[in-house]
């Protein structure tokens, strides 16, 4: 069993034509900024803070629509099952809790990044910088396992090696991103969202109408339909709460990232901020939704032909599913193999465009200003594009690093960040709603919190513990071609275990049983890396305000900065009242 066909011209055509668009319209921006004058920091990071709804909404979308879920949602569903959707309750919860706790709190600070929120708050610069060193790592990962996700079904696709896609990506976006400013990012986004939803669609009708109609796929994919597990084992890789509940500090995060902030500072006032959210919300979950159908689709696809491509080695890395499969399914109609990578390179402009710009907003805000406030707008700008191709050679750096790791780039992307995402969301949530927090309290539980995330991430990594087991594989009999390659399902036992596969609907994965037993340290090590974010967040949380408590309570404190229910929720203010008269109003408020 092969894939049928490579690239024609017109999958050529198509996919060339998508990444000159997204050039053209960062040019297009350029050129349009400079003839209205427009060229100042506000202009060029926030859009002089009058972005519409809709185009804010969808670059919000797509930010966060990457190759991270085209590629691993799929490949997660199709190894471990659909549970998968559980995590949407988690994104249901975060965005719901920031349109209503978080954005009206940040909002009318009229602020440029996030981290300048803690110097506000604090009085100083300290966990600004720590905070901010976390978010532009954070970043850079991000943008680098985007664009290793992209590298890998180019590479099956279209036979494009690493180092050739690294370049073309990383330069085209840094060119119209320095060049276009937020705003040729957003309406490049816009384009994008459109071929990007396009093409999941795509995959998923052509499926369905090969495995022979939704009855037919759902029969197929009957042993990855594992909604039932509730058990409380955190050793199990995914179940309904670690995906539906405990992972809401890793959403929630996004909510204090710079991508995320910057949307918000972008729009004109705090109603269409708080709406950005409300309406992300059900449209991100669908597509999400569908990237998990996807996963069930390419599943009963292969089952139905008697042939488990991963299982049987005829790819190797579970990363090349969905682009392997494009070819099986699309190899005899010229223009939608293309039409596929025209979607993923959407995804991955779209990331990289936003984090560039984020990350070229802190390097301006937070570095340059603090260290010159003086700076001319013009020499700002200028800088802050040499900044955006800067960060771009370094991404390019990054990705090589993470091409050389296993594992699908959607664990691989979560085990690692969510050593800071729930520290760091813990920082801004403790700053939030308590007056007693001090610098030195929630900068301690925030170390605390990233170093244990930290560990287990380590410890899992480096110890002798049995892998995670996925579910009983499809059928292999039907298979033309073999591998001497070794899959996740034909692990060799180590010296003190045994793999043995639990019927799925004991359990979300197969489970390994060991003959001999695991000492305390490494059963720990065997916890879900879903459970990170958690862990990081909870520990940060609980230990900065229990070291605040020993500190010495700070003098004052801007009440800006603070949440207040009556006025942040029930919206007893109006975002024109005085400062001196929200500050007093605050005050009363404010959570102690």
């Amino acid at each position: 069993m092969g894939t049928k066909t490579g690239f024609s011209i017109l999958d050529y055509v198509i996919f060339v034509a998508t990444v000159l668009c997204s050039f053209l319209i960062g040019l297009f921006f350029a050129l349009w900024e400079r003839k209205k004058n427009h060229n100042n920091p506000e202009e060029y990071f926030l859009a002089g803070r009058r972005s519409r709804l809709l185009p804010v909404t969808l670059s919000f979308i797509v930010t966060f629509q990457s190759s991270i879920i085209m590629l691993g949602f799929p490949a997660e569903v199709y190894l471990y099952g659909a549970i998968y959707v559980y995590y949407m309750i988690s994104i249901v919860i975060a965005f719901t809790f920031t349109a209503f706790f978080i954005v009206p709190v940040f909002y009318p600070l009229k602020l440029t990044t996030v981290y300048e929120y803690l110097n506000l708050r604090y009085g100083n610069n300290e966990l600004r910088y720590v905070t901010m060193a976390m978010g532009i790592f954070y970043n850079v990962f991000y943008m680098s396992t985007v664009t290793y996700g992209t590298c890998v079904a180019l590479d099956v696709v279209m036979g494009l090696p690493y180092w050739a896609t690294i370049v073309i990506y990383t330069s085209v976006t840094t060119i119209y991103t320095s060049i276009g400013g937020i705003k040729a990012v957003i309406w490049t986004d816009v384009f994008q969202f459109v071929i990007m939803t396009t093409g999941i669609l795509a995959v998923i009708i052509k499926g369905i109408i090969e495995v022979g109609g939704i009855a037919q796929v759902q029969k197929y994919s009957e042993s990855r339909l594992n909604f039932n597990q509730f058990g409380l084992d955190p050793r199990i890789r995914y179940t309904f709460w670690n995906l539906g509940v405990t992972s809401v500090p890793m959403w929630l995060y996004t909510s204090y990232m710079q991508p995320a902030m910057q949307r918000v500072y972008s729009t004109p006032d705090v109603t269409t901020a708080r709406n950005m959210y409300l309406i992300s919300a059900p449209v991100y979950i669908l597509i999400c939704i569908g990237t998990i159908f996807e996963g069930l689709v390419i599943f009963a696809y292969y089952t139905s032909k008697g042939c488990d491509i991963y299982n049987s080695g005829v790819i190797n890395n579970i990363n090349q599913l969905v682009p392997y499969t494009v070819l099986e399914l699309f190899g005899d109609l010229p223009g939608l193999p293309g039409l596929f990578i025209a979607a993923l390179s959407s995804a991955a402009f779209s990331t990289l465009s936003s984090c560039l710009s984020s990350l070229s907003a802190i390097a301006y805000e937070d570095i340059l200003k603090v260290r010159n406030p003086n700076v001319s707008s013009q020499v700002a700008t200028n800088i802050s594009r040499l900044v955006t191709v800067l960060f771009g050679v370094i991404a390019l750096a990054v990705t090589f690093l993470i091409s050389t790791l296993p594992g699908s780039i959607i664990s691989l992307f979560s085990s690692f960040v969510a050593c800071m995402d729930g520290p760091t969301c813990a920082i801004f949530m403790l700053s939030a709603f308590s007056r007693r927090v001090t610098t030195k309290g929630v900068l301690f539980g925030a170390m605390c919190g990233m170093s244990i995330s930290l560990w287990l991430n380590l410890g899992k990594l480096f110890s002798d513990i049995p892998a995670d087991i996925p579910l009983p594989a499809g059928p292999t009999d039907s298979c033309s071609i073999t591998s001497n390659l070794t899959s996740l399902n034909s692990l060799t036992p180590n010296e003190y275990s045994t793999v043995t596969y639990m019927p799925h609907e004991e359990t979300s994965t197969a489970f390994v049983h060991a003959t001999h037993s695991l000492s305390g340290l490494q059963e720990l090590y065997r916890v879900s890396y879903m459970y990170y974010s958690f862990i990081g967040f909870t520990i940060s949380f609980v230990v900065g305000f229990l070291a605040s408590l020993c500190c010495e309570a700070p003098k004052r404190v801007d009440n800006r900065c603070l949440f207040a229910f009556r006025k942040h929720v029930l919206g007893k203010q109006s975002d024109t009242m005085n400062e001196e008269t929200i500050a007093k109003e605050n005050e009363e408020e404010a959570l102690m």
